[in-house]
């Protein structure tokens, strides 16, 4: 029997306990099963909908004319130029280096697709 990884759930609705544990009884299917469904409906949703306000940006940004776009430029000159006034919110210090860390290369994979390939991608395994 294959090992399951256990993510324990700490509610803070009990109401919302009854109805996952009814609804998942009238389903016949675990509150597990019910559970990590609704999960992936919803990422699935909120990923088409970053996906919507994303290409709905680019839309508007495409749609603007040079003038536009040399006055947000601008604006974001004055703005950063601005910030350059201000205390880092963020203070700076040294840290000491382990030596092992140094020896230890560290792999990342190289993250090339965009939320839309992403969302896509999820909506194809739900069809």
């Amino acid at each position: 029997m294959a090992s399951r990884t256990v993510f324990p759930l700490r509610w803070r609705n009990e109401r919302l306990r009854a109805l996952t544990a009814e609804v998942a009884s009238r389903l016949g299917i675990s509150q597990n099963e019910l559970i990590e469904q609704a999960i992936e409906h919803e990422v699935v949703a909120r990923g088409a909908m970053l996906s919507d306000d994303l290409r709905a940006a680019a839309d508007r940004l495409a749609e603007l004319t040079q003038e536009q776009y040399e006055r947000i430029q601008a604006r974001g000159v004055e703005s950063f130029i601005a910030g350059e006034g201000l205390s880092e919110p963020v203070q700076s210090r040294m840290t000491p280096r382990a030596a092992a860390v140094d020896s230890v290369a560290v792999d990342r994979p190289a993250v090339a697709r965009d939320v839309t390939a992403i969302y896509r991608s999820a909506r194809a395994e739900l069809a």
